[in-house]
């Protein structure tokens, strides 16, 4: 019998480190001079590599999981891969245009934030029923762009500080998930527990 390859790993490594990478700066580890968000979670204007990152890691690796992840029939990760492989484009072609252009009002990207966020907390009410590993990281996710949303609207820098710290514990939850994924399967039998609950068990 042809067994397919878990590439729920794939996705949320990719997820974690683009996650990881960006959230460095707006949790206020480097000097940003002058940094405007963009529609990019966690952006940094005039950081080449950041760009990089999101399209390869963020948005190609990400929908290639998305994809797999469809075809194997478990709904959550496509729908999170898929969705936020997108997301990361967006915000990898818009760090681009911003060398021609203006950026967003902060009065857009409030409202650019809270859309997402609100698709990630729909995608958190999903996930309280597959692990509990999972509900962690989709809250994460939910309440980062939440604090980013509110940043813009209210202008306070702490809350960015805030976003940026929650997308760096996000992130290492991020790569648990794919380890565990990893570890389990290689073994056979759960060794990293990803706190199964209901009837999610995780991909099939």
């Amino acid at each position: 019998m042809h067994k397919t390859a878990n590439v729920s790993a794939l996705g949320y490594a990719a997820f974690a480190l683009t996650l990881w990478l960006g959230s460095m700066g707006p949790a206020g580890w480097f000097d940003q001079p002058g940094i405007a968000l963009t529609p990019l979670l966690f952006a940094q204007p005039g950081n080449v590599l950041l760009p990089l990152i999101a399209a390869v890691l963020g948005g190609c690796a990400l929908a290639i999981a998305g994809i797999a992840q469809t075809l194997r029939g478990y709904t959550l990760d496509a729908v999170l891969f898929i969705t936020f492989a997108a997301y990361w484009w967006v915000a990898a072609l818009s760090q681009h245009a911003l060398a021609f252009t203006y950026a967003a009002t902060p009065g857009f990207l409030g409202w650019y934030y809270i859309v997402w966020a609100f698709l990630a907390f729909c995608l958190w009410l999903a996930a309280c029923r597959d692990g509990v590993a999972r509900m962690l990281f989709t809250l994460g996710v939910w309440l980062a762009l939440l604090m980013f949303a509110l940043a813009q609207w209210t202008h306070a820098g702490a809350l960015t500080v805030l976003g940026g710290y929650l997308g760096l514990v996000t992130a290492i939850i991020g790569i648990y998930i794919a380890a565990a994924e990893i570890v389990n399967e290689i073994h056979g039998h759960t060794v990293l527990p990803l706190g199964s609950m209901g009837d999610g068990s995780g991909p099939p």
